[in-house]
């Protein structure tokens, strides 16, 4: 037969299959060449050194598995008729390879219809028609679904991924076929994991929490719902999952925590403050009084100087616990951010900036909707902060700038300091009210920003490398919406 290939690259490391499958290509051409390798890696090396018109590969490999062997074939043989042989029945299988571009998948028990298989991939070098009306619109179904789906083999390998699951993940479907599942799950989750599909192994779904790894490294938390496979003999045949982001639901509840949180501190604040106001008014009213009865001297001017910066201080902290306490109520305008940053200056104390160098990179032009008092409060702790975590020496810089997607239109804020940094463990914490490392602080006024930007449907973010220093960046929309 003229048409039929002249050498074929078979990776099989069972003798028996290969013998079989010589004779059945025998039949059809006495010329053809069939060299074997019984591995992944021998079947690589083969592919390196010669030129073949087609690749018979066997789905399960003592180094390796069909789907991952075929996506290295993929990516340097991209043109090359790869034809699937298997002794499982199991169209999960059949789909995983189409996917990654195999043009054929025969089992075993069906070789006799080999030859054909082969002069077919060749000739046409398309995949095989064996994918009727019905399958392909049930394959569509399975893409468009709204939750991820996969499968599992015997191995807990990923034999089938829709769209979803890979988008969830940010992968490509190809990218997940093959790989372990274990590849996606986080380390301390593992044993979690096999505790549950144990059941899966004895025939009992299964629908569980679990954080999943994308191929950033980012956690997505899960909900998966697991229902074990049998094939057409009763045994267990691996699994199917479907998969729901928990994502979106994780931050609600957050949210809903936090806001619970702030509620109840709202209620102790505005009590707190009302109950130690007043007093505090009549102790300051008592000092003025007071200060006309006294006589005169440096000590009892100390004295009482300290009193009334005591007592400041202690207004200042009460006025911190109303903010924290009730939402900002924003008396938003267009305002010129570089003025807004220039005032923000200003209303720091000189010793603060005496020996930091100060850098400023201030796009010109920028005008934002915002109330200028609630922004003026965020700058200057921000950049009280940098100078007080730089011990009044380092470089500060100061940047703004406007971007754009196509969803949005807004400003980025920077504050980058060349402090001692900020450990890993605090990220999360150092937004939380009455958080601080500071042996003096009180931990309210980073938690004060972010209501403040959050009220402008802002954010703030920090980035920091420790004995690097640390960047606020502050997101501010340019127009506050109703």
């Amino acid at each position: 037969m003229k048409l039929f290939p002249n050498k074929i690259l078979m990776i099989e490391d069972n003798p028996d299959d290969v013998i079989i499958t010589k004779r059945m290509i025998g039949k059809t051409s006495e010329e053809c060449e069939i060299e074997v390798a019984s591995t992944g890696k021998e079947g690589m090396e083969r592919l390196e050194k010669s030129a073949f018109d087609c690749l018979l590969l066997d789905h399960r490999l003592p180094d390796t598995n069909a789907l991952e062997f075929l996506k290295k074939v993929r990516q340097g043989y991209p043109h090359l008729p790869v034809i699937i042989l298997t002794g499982l029945h199991d169209d999960r299988l059949l789909t995983g390879a189409l996917k990654l571009g195999a043009v054929n998948f025969l089992t075993k028990d069906k070789i006799d219809g080999l030859s054909e298989a082969i002069l077919q991939a060749v000739v046409s070098g398309r995949r095989a028609g064996f994918l009727d009306k019905q399958e392909y619109v049930y394959t569509k179904l399975i893409e468009s679904m709204g939750e991820g789906l996969f499968s599992l083999d015997m191995q807990e390998t990923i034999v089938f991924v829709n769209q979803r699951m890979a988008d969830l993940l940010a992968y490509s479907e190809a990218e997940l076929l093959g790989q372990s599942i274990f590849s996606l799950i986080k380390k301390d989750e593992t044993k979690r994991w096999e505790e549950e599909y144990q059941a899966i192994k004895q025939g009992r779904r299964r629908g569980f929490e679990i954080d999943l790894i994308g191929k950033a490294k980012e956690v997505v938390p899960t909900l998966i719902n697991l229902t074990p496979l049998f094939d057409n003999k009763e045994s267990f045949n691996g699994s199917l999952g479907l998969v729901a982001d928990l994502s979106e639901l994780k931050r609600m509840e957050a949210r809903l925590r936090e806001s619970e949180r702030l509620t109840v501190m709202s209620q102790i604040a505005g009590e707190a403050v009302h109950e130690i106001r007043n007093p505090l008014s009549i102790i300051r009213t008592g000092l003025y009084l007071l200060k006309g009865y006294i006589p005169k001297n440096e000590k009892t001017e100390r004295k009482l100087s300290q009193i009334d910066e005591a007592i400041t201080r202690t207004t200042s902290y009460l006025e911190d616990l109303l903010s924290l306490s009730r939402p900002p109520i924003l008396n938003a305008e267009m305002i010129d951010l570089k003025k807004a940053i220039d005032q923000s200056l200003e209303e720091i104390p000189p010793y603060f900036l005496a020996n930091i160098i100060l850098t400023k990179n201030i796009q010109e032009g920028l005008f934002i909707e915002a109330d200028l008092n609630r922004l003026k409060q965020v700058f200057v702790n921000l950049i009280k902060n940098s100078c007080e975590i730089m011990k009044a020496e380092g470089i500060l810089e100061i940047s703004a700038e406007r971007s754009q997607t196509e969803e949005s239109d807004f400003v980025l804020i920077r504050f980058a300091d060349a402090g001692h940094g900020i450990p890993v463990e605090n990220f999360e914490k150092i937004f939380d009210p009455f958080f601080t490392t500071k042996s003096k602080g009180t931990g309210l006024g980073l938690a004060i920003c972010k209501r403040i930007v959050e009220a402008h449907q802002g954010k703030i973010e920090v980035e920091s490398r420790l004995n690097v220093g640390t960047k606020f960046t502050v997101r501010l929309p340019m127009r506050v919406t109703a």
